[in-house]
């Protein structure tokens, strides 16, 4: 019979291993701090390029008017480039008719953390047909993927402070109607690129 191992505090050792995790994250942060206005920089550059424009907003109708929002693409952009920010999703049980999730977002600089656990039913839900169970595999991870990215989108944004993405919001909107530029190095990178096609290294 084999036993698991145990720390001297009576913790497991995948227990003490997550601990340790923690507590070296929280120490490099406090190491590294983040620079606000370096990320506030990087975060708006990034707002620039149009592909993430076009995906920065979110858009769907509820009682006759259009709901809208910062996407989840929107969103990972920011948190990465805020920094000292640990998030995602981990599946806590699933049957055969349901799974369940958190989704959470751990600002590890000021140890602020935001979190949503949520079952989700294997299924879809329409005005004509009522709720729809559903057992294929691809449609299950459709289902509960979509689910659990809208609940990751409302942690990350929770964190970041607000004035933060309404910049950012702001920022690709101007993108959208051909009032900015694209980024100074995206283009270098496309000048140095026109240039190796001609021969010309960099």
């Amino acid at each position: 019979m084999m036993l698991k191992q145990s720390s001297p505090m009576g913790f497991s050792a995948d227990t003490a291993r997550v601990v340790q995790e923690v507590q070296g994250a929280i120490i490099v942060a406090q190491q590294c701090p983040r620079n606000e206005q370096k990320a506030y920089t990087e975060i708006i550059n990034a707002c620039k390029r149009p592909s993430l424009s076009e995906q920065a907003m979110y858009s769907f109708p509820r009682g006759g008017k259009n709901v809208t929002g910062p996407s989840i693409r929107l969103a990972e952009v920011i948190a990465r480039h805020w920094g000292n920010l640990q998030y995602g999703i981990r599946e806590i049980s699933s049957q055969s008719d349901e799974t369940k999730y958190e989704a959470y977002c751990w600002d590890v600089q000021t140890n602020t953390r935001a979190s949503r656990i949520f079952t989700q039913k294997h299924g879809r839900w329409t005005r004509k047909a009522g709720f729809k169970s559903v057992d294929d595999p691809r449609d299950v991870y459709e289902i509960v993927a979509s689910s659990a990215t809208r609940r990751l989108r409302a942690c990350i944004l929770e964190i970041i402070p607000g004035d933060i993405v309404d910049e950012a919001v702001t920022q690709c909107q101007k993108t959208l109607v051909g009032r900015s530029d694209t980024p100074l190095k995206d283009r270098v990178r496309q000048m140095v690129q026109k240039f190796s096609d001609l021969g010309v290294d960099e």
